[in-house]
């Protein structure tokens, strides 16, 4: 439910997702850590279905009411992007899912991408009210394999892409689009330098072409240090302006940023207003049925390091 830039590297030393949210208010997130067993529903009278998380997952909450990023123990990654322009699927007779909740039925429900895949064309997605307007998204997936995919809807359809063509994910064009735009690029055969504008198209450009020529990362640190290098080339600082003459409408400031690595278990996130880089380590957490939902306020400068112990009952911490 935001624009934003996703990466993900896949190296020897881990599979790492790095993404960035952009957004032109304060989203309020808050980083939860759900167990296995949470019941949910999709929310939609009639048409709508029932589930139980079969894996517990560490997440990003965004206005009080969505999963926009997050990953779960078996080491699926899933992200929420802006998609403007995304037109949702026409009527059918499956059973439908609110597109604000598209990563985290992903999360609790499936392993890797296939499963996900596989899942999601069981269900219609429809696109609901989210804090009083409708948002155009799409959904990006990582596994702890290296397996990758980017999920749009596109004109009444859904559009699944899915290997190494998507390990780049911005907003607006599709993804179709913003492949073919790359070979106007001196790093993809083209003759046009870098964009240096902060637009989706040259972000998408910068992170495909930084992602490229990475070196290759001689241990986990490294590779959480190079996938985190190419997300900041695509960061927008506060009160930037579009100036690429696109239509674009998504050219927010970056909020926070977070790094999924399923090889260590550990989800890291940083404030763009705050100090400090975070992790929580879901080896640490217990993540049983009938465990607690725990949650903490990540934009607290107090806040350092592994704050796995920190996280307290959601009721708790609500404040």
């Amino acid at each position: 439910m935001e624009a934003c830039s996703r990466v993900l590297w896949t190296t020897d030393h881990g599979n790492v997702v790095a993404r960035t949210m952009d957004l032109y208010m304060d989203d309020h997130a808050r980083l939860i850590v759900y167990p296995k067993g949470v019941a949910r529903n999709s929310k939609l009278d009639n048409s709508g279905f029932s589930w139980k998380s079969k894996y517990g997952s560490v997440t990003v909450n965004s206005l009080g009411s969505v999963t926009s990023d997050g990953m779960n123990e078996k080491g699926l990654s899933a992200n929420l992007l802006y998609l403007d322009g995304s037109v949702y699927e026409k009527e059918s007779p499956l059973p439908q899912l609110e597109n604000g909740m598209l990563a985290q039925y992903v999360l609790d429900t499936c392993s890797t991408v296939d499963e996900a895949i596989a899942a999601l064309s069981k269900i219609r997605i429809v696109s609901v009210r989210i804090h009083h307007k409708e948002w155009p998204l799409h959904l990006s997936l990582a596994d702890k394999s290296g397996d990758s995919a980017v999920i749009e809807f596109i004109d009444g359809k859904r559009v699944v892409h899915h290997g190494p063509m998507t390990h780049v994910m911005t907003n607006e064009p599709p993804l179709a689009i913003q492949l073919e735009n790359l070979k106007k690029y001196r790093a993809f055969g083209g003759t046009l330098p870098l964009p240096g504008d902060i637009d989706p198209k040259s972000r998408f450009v910068r992170a495909s072409a930084f992602l490229k020529t990475l070196p290759k990362p001689k241990n986990n640190t490294e590779a959480l240090a190079g996938v985190m290098s190419v997300a900041r080339t695509t960061f927008v600082p506060f009160g930037a302006q579009d100036t690429s003459g696109g239509e674009a409408s998504d050219t927010w400031a970056t909020l926070w940023s977070t790094i999924a690595d399923p090889s260590t278990s550990c989800y890291y996130f940083q404030s763009t207003s705050q100090p400090n880089l975070l992790w929580i380590d879901l080896n640490e957490l217990n993540l049983k049925d009938g465990s607690p939902v725990l949650s903490i306020n990540p934009n607290n400068a107090h806040l350092s390091g592994n704050i796995s112990a920190l996280m307290k009952p959601l009721k708790a911490s609500a404040k």
